[in-house]
Formats: structure tokens, C-alpha cells, sequence
């Protein structure tokens, strides 16, 4: 019984995050509410080593509001919180930095290899 109550919440989490739209280059993270991703932010490196990206978003939220987002939506898509702001999943690690830019708030996502 366990485990149908725990596919069942996986299920509206997956229904969830699906509805959404998700960071221009990251596939798989999703955008806090109605925030807009800056295109024109985006850059990807595919070294040996792994993938280095950068790309942001932007929009009118409080920044504590957004990191409660990603600190709960990010476990659910297999990203472990390492530290505040940072977390890993497999050989990747996602950073995420929120800044005030002309009173809306930018959040700026850094994937690179753990090392």
C-alpha cells in the first residue's frame, strides 16, 4: 500500500512539474511560476569532463519564495541538496544564485561537473 501512495505522489509531482515551463537548457528543472528564462543568458560547454551551463531567469518574486521552490521541486527530479543554494546529482553540480536586477529578481543556474 506504501508503495502505491508514493507512486501516486511521484505521479502529480511528475503532472506537475510537466505543466510547467522549464529553464531554457536545463529540460528538466522548472520555472518558479511565471518567470521568464533570458534566452540570450544561456551558454553550454560539452567538455570531456563533463557539461558546463549557465542560464537565468527573471521575474517579479520574492528571492525567499524562490529558494523554498527549488529547495523542495529539486529533490523530486533526483538533485541532492550539498549546500544552501548547491546540490548534485550524479557527476553534475547545480548552483543557483538569486540577485536583485532593476526590482525584479534574476536567478542564475550553473550546472558544471563535481570534481
Amino acid at each position: 500500500m506504501k508503495i502505491f501512495y508514493k507512486a501516486l505522489i511521484l505521479s502529480f509531482l511528475f503532472l506537475q512539474v510537466q505543466a510547467e515551463e522549464f529553464v531554457y537548457g536545463l529540460g528538466d528543472v522548472p520555472i518558479f511560476k511565471d518567470m521568464k528564462s533570458i534566452e540570450d543568458s544561456y551558454i553550454l560547454f560539452d567538455k570531456v569532463d563533463g557539461r558546463y551551463l549557465y542560464s537565468e531567469i527573471k521575474g517579479d518574486y520574492e528571492i525567499l519564495e524562490i529558494q523554498a521552490y527549488y529547495k523542495k521541486v529539486l529533490p523530486n527530479l533526483g538533485w541532492k541538496l550539498l549546500e544552501k543554494n548547491s546540490f548534485v546529482r550524479g557527476d553534475e553540480i547545480l548552483e543557483i544564485q538569486y540577485l536583485l536586477d532593476n526590482s525584479k529578481t534574476k536567478v542564475i543556474f550553473s550546472i558544471s561537473p563535481k570534481k
